[in-house]
C-alpha cells in the first residue's frame, strides 16, 4: 500500500468512526475531557513539590494546553513561555534553538523523563524533530540548576514528561492535513492495571513544504517518525520498575542561504531511553536508580561535485543516576546524589571517537519552614578533559497564606564544559577552551486574586558569565570571551473571569553585553511578548487566538533584524465526547518576517483534521 493509500484508508476509518458516533451518540456534547495537570512540579527539586511552594521560576505547560492549540512540535508551545526565545531556522524540521534568558542554547539542558538529551557533539538540544506525541506536560525551569543536574544548565532547564497509563484501556487515532501539502497521522494507546501500567504512541509527518532559503524556488520537504513507550511495573507496594524510550526518524531537505541548493537532504535519527528502579528502604528513605541511554547519527547528503554538505556525525550519551531522598522530620527533605556520564563522539572526516567522561556527587536539602521555603545545594564534578568544578545554590520563598502572595529570590552558580566538536573537530576546533563559569541572581514576586482566578508575577534576572565560549569567525576557531552578562524583566498575567474564557500574557526584556566589545549576543531580542484568549462561545466549540511579538535582534554577520507579530487561530467543535473536529490557522495575517538571516518562514497558512478517542 503506498503512503497515499494508507492516508485514504486511515482518513476514511476515522470518518466512519465520526459518523457512526455521530449518529448513536444520544449523550450531550461535552468539552474535551482532558485531564489538567495538578500544581505540581518535579523538576526545581527532582521531588514532588506543590507549584505554590516553588522557590524557582517555572512553567508549566500541560496536555491539555496543548491540545487545545492543536501543536506539533514542542517548540511551538515554549514560545510562550516568559525569558525564553525560540529560534528556527526555515520551515518544520529546521535547526530550532532556544535562548532561555539570554543564555547560549547549549546552555539548557533538555531531559525527556529524566533522560538526558542535549547533543554529546554541540552539547544543544535541537528541537526540530521533537513532536508534542504521547507528551503530558513540560516543565521549564528558568535560572541556573547545574547543582542538581550539572553541566549544561547554566541557563535552565526544560523537561518533557510523557504520559504515564491509568486506568482501563484507551486509545486515540487522529489524522490533520494542510497547507504545504502537510499530512500528520498519530495512534496512542494507554492503560493500567494493578501491577503494570503502559503508554505507547505512533506519529508520523510528512510536508512538502517551502523553499528555506528566502526567496528561493525549490520547496524543502520534510518528514517525521516518532515513536515513544512508557511501562512500568509494581514489583512490591514498596518498588517500581520503569523503562522509558524515545525514537525519532526523520529527514530534511535543507539549503545554504542565500543559496537554494537542491538535492541538500539531512538524514537523523535519535533516540533516548532510561531504566528505572524506585524504592522505599524506609518509611522515612526513598531511592531511585537510573540507567539511561541517548544517542543521535547525522547525516548529510547533497550531489553537487564538490559540495560540503555531505557529513556523517555518530554520538551517544550513557548515565547512572543513583539518588536518595531522605525525609529529616516534617519541615526538611534531603536529596542525596552519584551521576555517572560518558559521552562518546566520531564523524566522517572529523572526530575519531573522543570520549568525555564526569562523575558528580550532590546534596540538596528542602526546608518547609511555614510560611518560609529555604533551599540549598551544593555539587562537585570531576571531569577527565577539564578539571573539577563546585556549585551551590541557594534559594529562598516567603508565602503569605491570607494575600496569596509569594515573595522569592535565588541565587546560584553553574559552569558548562566545551563540547566533543569545541575541543576536537579538526581546523574548526580549539583544546585549548576553559569552562564557562556563571554566577546567577533573581527576585520575583508571585499574587493570586480573586480565589485564584488572576494570578500575575515578576521576576527580575541577572546572570554574568566568565569564559563564555563563541565562535570567531576570523580565527574558525571557538573561543572564550572575557565575560558575558544579561539581565532583565519578566512579567506575566493569567486570568479566568469566567468559566467560558481563558486568557494569559507575558513581555520580557532582556539586555545582554559582550563586555569584551560591547556588542549584543546574537539573535536575542531585546523585547519579546506573548498572549493567548480562549473562548468557548457554545457548548461544543472552542477557540484559541495566540499572538506572539519579537524586537530586533542582531544575527551573523553584524546585521540586524527586524520585529514582527505573528497570530495564530485554532478551533475544535465536539462532534460527540468521543470525536473532534479541529482547525488551525497559522500567521493568520500573513506577516512576512524571518527568525535567522536568509531563512524563510510560513505564511498564512491552514490545517484541519479529525481526532477520535475510545
Amino acid at each position: 500500500m503506498t503512503p497515499f493509500q494508507w492516508r485514504v484508508a486511515f482518513c476514511s476509518f476515522l470518518v466512519l468512526i465520526a459518523v457512526g458516533a455521530r449518529v448513536s451518540g444520544a449523550e450531550e456534547t461535552s468539552p474535551d475531557e482532558i485531564p489538567t495537570f495538578p500544581p505540581v512540579v518535579v523538576t526545581a527539586t527532582q521531588t514532588e513539590v506543590p507549584l505554590k511552594e516553588t522557590a524557582a521560576s517555572v512553567t508549566v505547560i500541560d496536555q491539555k494546553t496543548i491540545e487545545e492549540k492543536h501543536l506539533t512540535a514542542v517548540a511551538e508551545a515554549l514560545r510562550e513561555v516568559p525569558g525564553l526565545t525560540v529560534v528556527r531556522s526555515g520551515g518544520l524540521g529546521g535547526t530550532t534553538s532556544v535562548f532561555l534568558r539570554g543564555a547560549n542554547p547549549d546552555h539548557t539542558l533538555v531531559l525527556i523523563d529524566g533522560v538526558q538529551v542535549n547533543s554529546p557533539f554541540s552539547g544543544f538540544f535541537d528541537f526540530a524533530n521533537l513532536t508534542v506525541d504521547n507528551i503530558e506536560r513540560i516543565e521549564v525551569i528558568r535560572g541556573p540548576q547545574s547543582t542538581l543536574y550539572g553541566s549544561d544548565a547554566i541557563g535552565g532547564v526544560i523537561q518533557i514528561f510523557t504520559k504515564k497509563g491509568e486506568g482501563p484501556p484507551a486509545g486515540s487515532l487522529s489524522f490533520e492535513a494542510g497547507a504545504y501539502r502537510t499530512f500528520r497521522e498519530t495512534a496512542g494507546v494507554s492503560g493500567s492495571t494493578e501491577q503494570f501500567d503502559y503508554s505507547l504512541s505512533a506519529g508520523r509527518i510528512d510536508r512538502r513544504g517551502f523553499s528555506r532559503a528566502a526567496g528561493g524556488r525549490e520547496d524543502d520537504g520534510y518528514e517525521n517518525t516518532t515513536l515513544s513507550s512508557r511501562l512500568g511495573i509494581n514489583l512490591t507496594s514498596q518498588t517500581r520498575l520503569e523503562w522509558t524510550g524515545r525514537y525519532t526518524d526523520s529527514e530534511s531537505d535543507l539549503d545554504s542561504p542565500p543559496t537554494d541548493v537542491r538535492n541538500f537532504v539531512q538524514a537523523e535519527q535519535n533516540g533516548a531511553t532510561s531504566l528505572a528502579l524506585l524504592s522505599t528502604l524506609l518509611e522515612e528513605w526513598r531511592q531511585e536508580l537510573k540507567v539511561s541511554f541517548n544517542f543521535e547519527e547525522l547525516e548529510g547528503r547533497d550531489p553537487a561535485p564538490g559540495s560540503f554538505n555531505n557529513y556523517e556525525f555518530d554520538a551517544q550519551g550513557r548515565r547512572v543516576d543513583w539518588r536518595h531522598h531522605i525525609d529529616l522530620g516534617r519541615s526538611a527533605l534531603l536529596t542525596l546524589g552519584y551521576e555517572y556520564e560518558f559521552q562518546r563522539g566520531e564523524s566522517r572526516g572529523g572526530i575519531n571517537d573522543e570520549t568525555l567522561t564526569n562523575q558528580a556527587v550532590y546534596a540538596f536539602n528542602q526546608l518547609r519552614l511555614s510560611p518560609v521555603i529555604l533551599n540549598f545545594g551544593v555539587r562537585y564534578d570531576d571531569n577527565d578533559r577539564f578539571g573539577s568544578e563546585t556549585t551551590y545554590k541557594v534559594e529562598s520563598a516567603y508565602w503569605v497564606e491570607s494575600t496569596a502572595t509569594k515573595v522569592r529570590a535565588a541565587y546560584g552558580t553553574g559552569f558548562h564544559g566545551p563540547t566533543l566538536v569545541d575541543l576536537f573537530f579538526p581546523g574548526f576546533s580549539n583544546p585549548n577552551l576553559e569552562p564557562e563559569e556563571s554566577k546567577s541572581f533573581e527576585a520575583g514576586v508571585e499574587q493570586s486574586l480573586w480565589k485564584e482566578r488572576v494570578r500575575i508575577g515578576a521576576t527580575y534576572f541577572q546572570s554574568r558569565i566568565d569564559q563564555l565560549i563563541v565562535f570567531d569567525f576570523v580565527q574558525s576557531i571557538p573561543i572564550n570571551l572575557a565575560q558575558a552578562k544579561m539581565n532583565g524583566w519578566e512579567f506575566e498575567i493569567s486570568a479566568r473571569p469566567t468559566e467560558r474564557i481563558n486568557l494569559s500574557a507575558n513581555y520580557t526584556l532582556t539586555n545582554t553585553e559582550d563586555e569584551e566589545t560591547g556588542d549584543e549576543l546574537l539573535r536575542r531580542p531585546r523585547h519579546q511578548a506573548s498572549g493567548s484568549l480562549s473562548i468557548r462561545p457554545i457548548h461544543p466549540l472552542l477557540l484559541v487566538v495566540q499572538a506572539r511579538y519579537a524586537g530586533k535582534r542582531i544575527d551573523f554577520g553584524g546585521g540586524e533584524l527586524g520585529d514582527y507579530t505573528v497570530v495564530d487561530l485554532a478551533g475544535t467543535y465536539a462532534l460527540h465526547p468521543k470525536v473532534a473536529l479541529f482547525a488551525r490557522v497559522e500567521n493568520l495575517f500573513d506577516r512576512e518576517y524571518e527568525e535567522v538571516t536568509g531563512y524563510a518562514t510560513a505564511g498564512f497558512s491552514g490545517y484541519g483534521g479529525v481526532k477520535v478517542t475510545f
